[in-house]
């Protein structure tokens, strides 16, 4: 922040990006303001919801939750397409094995 309203004359506030750039103002009755949601730590799959293949559409959607840094929780849908489905596939199952190899066999 180069300049707060109320320090003279200022009416705006005038910014200028942290690792340098042009500067620019915004009014300072806060008009052009908007809260900053808080930022996502984690996703999950929700329990009880299946997968759904739309082959018109050659996708995927599974539903998650999305977990805050502020303890709020939002639903939404994960969209994956059908390669990315197959990169899921490899994936899940290297996390199977890994935790079949962690449990000494035994799942």
């Amino acid at each position: 922040m180069v300049a707060v309203p109320g320090e003279g004359a200022a009416r705006t506030y005038h910014l200028r990006p942290p690792g340098g750039g042009p500067a620019w103002s915004a009014p300072a009755n806060g008009s052009t303001l908007f809260p900053i949601p808080a930022q996502a730590t984690h996703a999950t799959l929700l329990p009880g919801r299946d997968a759904v293949y739309d082959p018109r559409a050659r996708q995927g959607a599974l539903a998650v939750e999305f977990h805050h840094e502020d303890g709020s929780v939002r639903e939404a849908v994960l969209i994956v397409t059908s390669a990315e489905l197959e990169q899921l596939s490899l994936q899940a199952g290297r996390l199977l094995d890994a935790r079949e190899s962690a449990h000494g066999g035994t799942t």
